[in-house]
């Protein structure tokens, strides 16, 4: 995997991930896709016929499936989406460290492709910050389990961010590991108890 190098600019690091990270969102982005347009299909299908067999006579079983499956594919689709969007949206494509701040460019995405918002860009002070190793914030989207154990969670009172460091430059998993050293209370340093801070 070709990781991009970090670039020294007035005083601060900037990283950027590498194709490899932005292809494996990609990938998770088309997962999402595909599985909420079978819901959606599911969802029309069973909207057609509920509407076909209502000129005609109808027992009240069946009427009860098709809305119970009516409602498990629209709860299904929403609960995904609502589990995958955000933490992709909270991701960071692009991290710049200074003295006193951490700004990350997360990655975007929007089902609404016909008007894109702009990324988001998260900016935590360090003084304010809480940081911790943890695993795949997309549990639910087992692509592998490459990114198991190998992200950093940063937040602070609003906001959070998370940063897959094996696909930027080793500096960013150094640099972040003295940041996190420094801003843990020494009792939370004991090891085995890091993880959950």
């Amino acid at each position: 995997m070709d990781l991009n190098p970090v670039v020294h600019d007035h005083g601060s690091l900037n990283f950027e991930a590498s194709k490899a990270l932005m292809n494996r969102i990609a990938f998770i982005k088309g997962r999402v896709l595909s599985i909420t347009l079978t819901l959606l299909c599911i969802f029309l299908r069973e909207s057609a016929g509920l509407f076909h067999r209502t000129g005609k006579t109808m027992n009240l079983p069946y009427l009860l499936a098709e809305t119970a499956l009516l409602a498990v594919a629209i709860f299904a689709s929403y609960d995904f989406i609502n589990r995958v969007i955000p933490v992709i949206k909270i991701t960071g494509k692009q991290v710049s460290i200074s003295n006193e701040t951490i700004s990350i460019t997360a990655f975007t995405f929007d089902l609404r492709f016909w008007s894109p918002r702009p990324a988001q860009n998260l900016v935590f002070k360090i003084s304010e910050l809480r940081i911790r190793k943890t695993d795949n914030p997309l549990i639910t989207i087992r692509v592998s389990n490459q990114f198991d154990n190998r992200v950093f969670e940063l937040r602070d009172k609003t906001k959070k961010a998370y940063i897959v460091f094996d696909y930027y430059d080793a500096k960013l998993k150094e640099k972040l590991s003295e940041i996190l050293v420094e801003v843990t209370p020494p009792e939370l340093l004991i090891p085995g108890r890091l993880r959950h801070y």
